[in-house]
């Protein structure tokens, strides 16, 4: 024989991949072990693409931190004793003084003689030094200041704003002026601020080009002997912002007010800045001072130097925010993709992602009051989300390859257990207490000697089709059909409230059925066929019931051998429905029985039995 031409060999291995696919499908491990892998493919992409700080994850994260700010805020406020000061330029002094800012040099040298006289910790100054000397508008001003920041320097540490152009230039500063604040007393004027504009971490590494950049708070931090930190901006901590005006301090120097000055700087950090409306505005994660409500603005759109202010706040007391090593976020991930592994119904499901969420968030927020430590809640809400999606599309994928595979061939009780999990693979079973019913046609052998196969076949069909729709409306399962008879189990695999009642409902709704089946067979010319019905009650082993590669679903044991013998028995008494003392004493106050002695069965002892009136209603089931 010709060994198969290339094209046959190359066309065959896409058959044989999807073969192999579909067998790794249909294995419950393998298609677990797969839908872990694509979560985690999933959430990897979602980490680096496009790019790690313009991922949806890192989007998500800067949102969770905001979030979690804004609640410590709110409901668990941290008032620090011995805050930074701030000293606010707004309207009113410029009102107050006249002069274009420019020529202030009087003003903020009449500002500094008056933190020298109350002892602060340092101050930093986040106004630019001038460019130019404005003595020939203003004699005096340029001396005025020097001297100012000369005897200032002298008692504390005092650090000046340098601003930087569009292509990270400082600017341009009066000579003079540079040799008296040195480089130590100057610090850039930046702040990093994340992809969507909003100021949120320090880090004076990532500012600078060819080695970290000095900026205004790190000068502040190292002259008062401080590590420098880098790390995310705690914005929980401290009080709202109430600034002191400029001249409000001023004004307490002129007057002598000595005490009043000390009491507020003294042994404090003081920050000089600009609040008002044409003060530099900077996209903050929760609203810190409150100075444009008189404008009709507000939110989170505030001044610059309020951004210093709270990474000033930060460095000085509990330190910057760090994230949890790359190795914990991961780690918790994993565990987060894990979820995936499990089977669960969905009105369990949703609650439980929703306490998972609430324990993760009280956890973030423990961790940063605590331990100044941000957990990657963002990661792990998208990864539980994702590992819910996927298993959800997954088991719907599943349910309809089931749906399509076993379709007529289980009972709906069966396949709901099937698709919820319910029901182990392999040969097992279990004890259960459940009602049987037995039935079968009346001397169909010799009913359907005369008829062609095809009609047999064709009035099986209709007769069981009417069955099976009275046995699906009580929440039975067809365990089998023998012949012309069946088995039904109620109360297994799902247990039932009421499995006796509805056994004897169903078998009055078969024998409804029939009649109505019987008059369509009279008008059709066939046979009208008469059914007798055994229902008995007892503990069963059910489950999958047969060979390791050959099983169904059944029950066996002494209860369903007594079901099969009632329905025997039907035509000896006269009855169409037989049913034990168990089921009649069940049943009792829903049907009307007639007590029909102790009888014979084969291969038992003798069995009291009852007979259901044919036509006693049963109340409908809801």
């Amino acid at each position: 024989m010709a060994p198969p031409s290339p094209d046959a060999a190359h066309a065959g291995r896409p058959r044989r991949l999807g073969s192999l696919v579909s067998r790794l499908w249909r294995d419950p491990a393998s298609r677990s072990l797969f839908l872990f892998a694509l979560v985690v493919v999933i959430v990897a992409l979602a980490h680096g693409v496009p790019g790690r700080e313009q991922s949806p994850i890192a989007a998500m994260e800067r949102g969770a931190f905001d979030i979690q700010m804004r609640l410590l805020r709110e409901h668990w406020p941290r008032p620090l004793e011995r805050d930074v000061v701030l000293v606010g330029v707004d309207e009113a002094s410029e009102e107050v003084f006249v002069e274009p800012v420019a020529l202030w040099h009087r003003h903020f040298a009449r500002l500094l003689a008056a933190f020298a006289q109350a002892s602060p910790r340092a101050v930093g100054v986040d106004v630019v030094p001038p460019r130019r000397s404005y003595d020939d508008i203003l004699p005096g001003g340029d001396l005025a200041l020097f001297r100012a920041i000369r005897d200032l320097r002298q008692k504390t540490v005092v650090i000046f704003a340098l601003t930087v152009d569009k292509e990270g230039r400082a600017a341009p500063m009066h000579p003079t002026f540079a040799r008296v604040i040195g480089d130590a007393g100057l610090g850039l004027d930046q702040q990093l601020r994340d992809p969507d504009l909003v100021s949120r971490r320090f880090s004076e590494s990532e500012l600078g080009e060819s080695g970290p950049a000095k900026t205004l708070v790190g000068q502040i931090v190292r002259g008062l002997g401080m590590p420098v930190g880098e790390g995310y901006i705690d914005y929980s901590i401290g009080a709202d912002i109430a600034y002191i005006p400029m001249q409000d301090v001023i004004a307490w120097m002129e007057a002598g007010d000595t005490e009043r000055l000390r009491r507020v700087f003294d042994g404090r950090v003081a920050l000089v800045g600009y609040v008002n409306k044409d003060a530099d505005r900077w996209e903050l994660p929760v609203k810190l001072v409150d100075i444009d409500k008189a404008q009709g603005r507000g939110g989170l759109n505030q001044p610059g130097v309020i951004t210093h202010y709270q990474a000033l706040r930060s460095q000085l007391t509990s330190g910057l925010l760090k994230p949890v090593p790359e190795t914990a976020r991961w780690s918790l991930t994993l565990l987060a993709a894990a979820l995936v592994l499990l089977h669960f119904r969905l009105r369990y499901v949703l609650p439980g992602l929703l306490l998972l969420h609430a324990a993760g968030l009280a956890a973030g927020l423990h961790a940063i009051r605590e331990h100044q430590a941000l957990l990657p809640l963002a990661s792990v809400s998208f990864t539980l989300w994702t590992a819910f999606v996927v298993r959800s599309a997954a088991d719907g994928v599943e349910s309809m390859r089931l749906k399509r595979s076993f379709a007529g061939s289980v009972s709906p009780a069966v396949m709901k257990e099937m698709l919820a999990g319910g029901l182990t693979a392999g040969v097992g079973g279990q004890l259960a207490e459940v009602c049987i019913l037995f039935s079968d046609i009346r001397g169909f052998t010799t009913l359907t000697e005369k008829m062609p196969p095809e009609v047999i076949t064709r009035l099986l069909q209709r007769y069981f089709d009417s069955m099976v729709r009275a046995v699906h409306q009580f929440d039975g399962t067809v365990d089998k059909f023998i012949g012309d008879g069946m088995m039904v189990l109620f109360g297994a695999p799902r247990r039932s409230p009421d499995p006796c009642g509805h056994a004897v409902r169903c078998a009055v709704a078969m024998l409804d059925g029939l009649d109505e089946l019987n008059r369509e067979f009279e008008r059709e010319g066939l046979p009208a066929i008469a059914i007798g019905i055994g229902i008995s009650f007892g503990a069963v082993t059910v489950g999958n019931i047969g060979s390791s590669e050959r099983h169904n679903y059944s029950a066996i044991g002494d209860a369903v051998n007594v079901a099969a013998r009632l329905e025997g028995l039907t035509k000896e008494l006269g009855r169409k429905i037989v049913v034990t003392e168990a089921v009649a004493r069940r049943a009792e106050g829903q049907f009307e029985f007639d007590a029909l002695g102790r009888h014979e069965v084969k291969g038992h002892s003798p069995v009291e039995v009852w007979g259901v009136r044919d036509r006693a209603k049963p109340v409908e089931r809801k």
